[in-house]
């Protein structure tokens, strides 16, 4: 297999697909459950597509780009899974391609191979997770483009000003998929300081076309009056860097045993043995300053899951590169790749059916539950989204790390206002409550508490009155 990819060929791309396909089909015929963060996407895509504008008529923290790009997808795909695992396998195989190609232009290699590509498709395939439609899928995407740019940076081939422009936007447009990205701006200047002979011109470059599109992002919002909800709801919230731990840190390096042991061989191997060029050693120190970046970005990111490490496969796929063309007898090089495959490949698919009770994914799959209420408009006063399963979201109140301050504050006008103004425009079936938070604002609302009865559930819709 390494000496398939070895050689520059861009029609090994199509065994590239081809193995990705084999990798993948089984989880394309038998679908894993859904995951927390696609039950999102549905309910999210649900309300843009339904006119709600964000962080106002849908109170969330998701990304701007993430929850329009959600709304596309529901337009196209609905709440089918397999369609949307079927496509993001398809982003996921352009941006192995695509990795490949960066590597290739850039000569950081002694030869010209697509092991990179080969490489990354088998570490993003470490979890069934890994091909879940997500923002961080969309936003890796974007940041490999700031990767190529920051590349050309250190080259000195190419020193215009466009390069160190567009390498600020797209971080910029990366962190409007997913906030955490935002790391990489201050990374890219450190190693622009440590690599290149860059002027303050070029460093104000970078910042001012990282604050573009959020600038350009405000004054949409200014315009339509609701700026204000927008730096409450996504900028100060996702500025906090919430943590959502879907798995645990064991878990995950558990899941990454074979990965993590052959980084630290390749290292310590290409510590001592590799004969790189200036040029080479420089793109080597710059992917491990990448990597440092990567791995900061993955722990600071709002859900801990195992997609969130797409972000370190690109080093990670550098430095086992190479270690692969250092070994000079290429049966040895088959030898470890058939063993990294073989590890990687057993236990995803051991953890997928939950064979190995160390590896947990209890959280990062939405519960099964027994559904009294379906196909209803709801609103769940709890972190418990399960419902949403068989419903959709009846009120702007989606996001409980939000919500949770304003339904536990009842004495506030504001929040009183808020609740008020929100169950008037939109009037949620049935409202989930094993709280009774809603009591309170009833008390004090008697003309909304008039609209529901008590229920086993909590409060359902009896009548409206226009």
């Amino acid at each position: 297999m390494v000496g398939y990819f070895r050689i520059n060929d861009p029609y090994r791309l199509i065994g590239l697909l081809v193995i990705m396909t084999l990798l993948s089909l089984p989880l394309f015929i038998d679908t894993p459950d859904i995951t927390v963060t696609e039950l999102k996407s549905f309910v999210l895509g649900e309300r843009v597509n339904d006119g709600f504008g964000l962080y106002h008529g849908t109170i969330d923290s998701t990304p701007p780009l993430t929850a329009w790009f959600y709304g596309l997808f529901d337009m196209v795909f609905g709440r089918s899974l397999t369609a949307r695992h079927i496509f993001a396998f398809i982003i996921l195989f352009f941006q192995s391609a695509f990795l490949g190609i960066i590597l290739i232009d850039k000569k950081v290699f002694t030869e010209n191979t697509y092991i990179p590509s080969l490489l990354f498709s088998l570490l993003a395939f470490i979890s069934f997770d890994s091909i879940a439609l997500t923002g961080d899928l969309l936003a890796f995407g974007v940041l490999l483009l700031a990767l190529n740019n920051l590349i050309k940076e250190i080259e000195f081939r190419t020193p215009r000003d466009e390069t160190s422009f567009n390498l600020g936007i797209f971080i910029s447009l990366a962190s409007l998929f997913s906030f955490s990205y935002i790391i990489y701006l201050p990374g890219a200047i450190i190693i622009l300081s440590i690599f290149t002979r860059s002027s303050i011109r070029k460093y104000l470059l970078v910042v001012f076309g990282f604050l573009l599109p959020h600038l350009l992002l405000i004054c949409i919002f200014n315009l339509k009056g609701h700026a204000g909800e927008l730096w409450q709801n996504y900028y100060l919230h996702n500025l906090s860097f919430p943590a959502n731990d879907l798995i645990s840190t064991k878990s995950l390096l558990l899941l990454c045993t074979v990965p993590l042991f052959y980084l630290f061989v390749s290292l310590f191997i290409l510590n001592r043995d590799a004969r790189l060029t200036k040029y080479q050693s420089q793109i080597f120190q710059m992917m491990f300053v990448w990597f440092v970046v990567a791995f900061i970005q993955f722990f600071i990111a709002t859900d801990f899951r195992p997609q969130s490490i797409i972000t370190v496969l690109p080093p990670v796929s550098f430095f086992l590169t190479h270690f692969l063309l250092l070994i000079r007898r290429r049966k040895f090089a088959e030898m470890n790749m058939l063993i990294l495959t073989v590890g990687i490949v057993v236990l995803a698919y051991l953890t997928r059916y939950q064979k190995i009770p160390q590896i947990n994914f209890a959280d990062l799959i939405v519960k099964e539950r027994k559904v009294t209420v379906q196909d209803k408009k709801i609103l769940v006063l709890s972190n418990d989204q399960s419902l949403f399963t068989k419903n959709s979201l009846g009120s702007p109140f989606y996001d409980w790390s939000l919500a949770a301050d304003v339904f536990n504050n009842p004495d506030y006008y504001e929040n009183l206002l808020l609740v008020h103004r929100a169950l008037q425009k939109e009037k949620p079936q049935v409202i989930i409550d094993p709280q009774n938070l809603m009591a309170p604002f009833f008390k004090r609302l008697p003309e909304l508490a008039a609209l529901y009865r008590k229920s086993a559930d909590g409060y359902t819709l009896k009548k409206i009155n226009s």
